[in-house]
């Protein structure tokens, strides 16, 4: 029997590169705990979707996460997603998502985590705890110390606004060669961010932001590393029936 390996996105980035991942992007102000919510009966969805690459001998996997946040009243649920791989040595058999979720009042220091939306009673945790874990919380996808701004296009494919930028000292492999940043006027409302620096210098929201490397030799791989990136993008969610989120916090609101 293949045996069945859960892989999330706080996994599958320590197998990656943890320097990388906590140095050049520092993660996660996308999911910093609003200072504002949803008015009384408005509830909304907005989410997080990524991409990157995995590493396995002289094999790259793309691997896809997301993160969502459903704002109710004073509550915010987050919603996870585990991908669970089926896998041999050299390939990816199957793949399944599961949903895990983590309900939220205000700004209190505790929540209630939940393996399914049906799911009676959930386990009080820690929200710097889940949310450090799960949620990119407290921290920023971009630093403008480490970048050069070497293009700017206005009103393109659909965006306000493309930056591109250089790295102005690649100390290591880790650090991209080129980050591409994406914006809109259609998202400022939101209360998340991929760089609260560049939201309020451009008076705008980057809402995509791209990571390029280069093809380079990597420390423990053979061959060279063929040109690969990161992806992060922010997405309203116009399509998903918002009323199953607001029935499970509701239900959760009277126990």
């Amino acid at each position: 029997m293949l045996p069945e390996i859960s892989i999330s996105l706080s996994k599958a980035s320590k197998i990656l590169n943890t320097k990388m991942l906590l140095s050049i992007f520092v993660f996660g102000a996308f999911l910093l705990i609003s200072t504002s919510f949803s008015s009384k009966d408005e509830i909304s969805k907005t989410y997080l979707s990524c991409s990157f690459p995995l590493f396995k001998s002289d094999t790259i996997y793309p691997i896809l996460d997301s993160v969502a946040v459903i704002h109710y009243r004073d509550y915010a649920l987050y919603e996870f997603e585990d991908i669970h791989t089926v896998q041999n040595d050299s390939a990816i058999i199957a793949e399944k998502a599961i949903n895990r979720y983590f309900l939220l009042k205000g700004k209190e220091k505790y929540g209630y985590y939940y393996d399914f939306l049906n799911t009676k009673n959930g386990k009080r945790v820690s929200t710097d705890s889940i949310l450090s874990k799960k949620a990119y919380y407290n921290q920023t996808f971009f630093i403008p110390s480490i970048m050069q701004l070497i293009s700017s296009k206005k009103d393109q494919n659909g965006y306000k606004l493309i930056e591109k930028y250089k790295c102005k000292s690649k100390v290591d492999h880790t650090y991209p060669d080129t980050m591409i940043v994406y914006y809109s006027n259609k998202m400022k409302g939101i209360n998340f961010t991929l760089s609260k620096d560049l939201d309020s210098i451009k008076k705008m929201k980057a809402v995509k932001l791209r990571a390029l490397f280069n093809s380079q030799f990597i420390k423990g791989y053979q061959k060279k590393i063929p040109q690969y990136e990161y992806k992060f993008e922010l997405k309203e969610d116009s399509i998903s029936n918002l009323e199953k989120y607001k029935h499970f916090i509701e239900e959760k609101i009277k126990e």
